[in-house]
């Protein structure tokens, strides 16, 4: 979709090249984009380091295991995000904790929380 919203119209990608792969549309439908188009205001981009950096942070803090995809919102506001909602209240959806402890592990390494 960030290609998308650079070129202006449905655009696709040849490969998946994140650990987010639920994220990782290969494509975007005309229909879909145009549905963002016309309610997203910014789109902002996270990579793999901060993803996984999300997911050891909320494992620390509020002791959940969650996929990469389901982090975005964290990394995003931990991230590129951070210090612009300063002083705001802030509603992070998370959505998706569909992994398996082997998977898991290996995108995060836990130390003591």
């Amino acid at each position: 979709m960030h290609r998308s919203f650079v070129s202006g119209k449905p655009e696709s990608i040849e490969k998946v090249l994140t650990i987010a792969d639920s994220l990782g549309a290969p494509f975007a439908l005309p229909y879909s984009f145009e549905v963002c188009r016309q309610n997203v205001d910014e789109l902002v981009m996270i990579d793999d380091d901060q993803l996984k950096d999300a997911m050891r942070l909320l494992f620390a803090d509020m002791k959940m295991a969650v996929e990469p995809a389901c982090a975005a919102t964290t990394a995003a506001l931990a991230g590129p995000l951070r210090g612009r909602f300063s002083g705001k209240k802030i509603v992070l959806v998370l959505c998706g904790s569909n992994i398996d402890w082997q998977t898991y592990a290996t995108h995060v390494r836990l130390t003591k929380c």
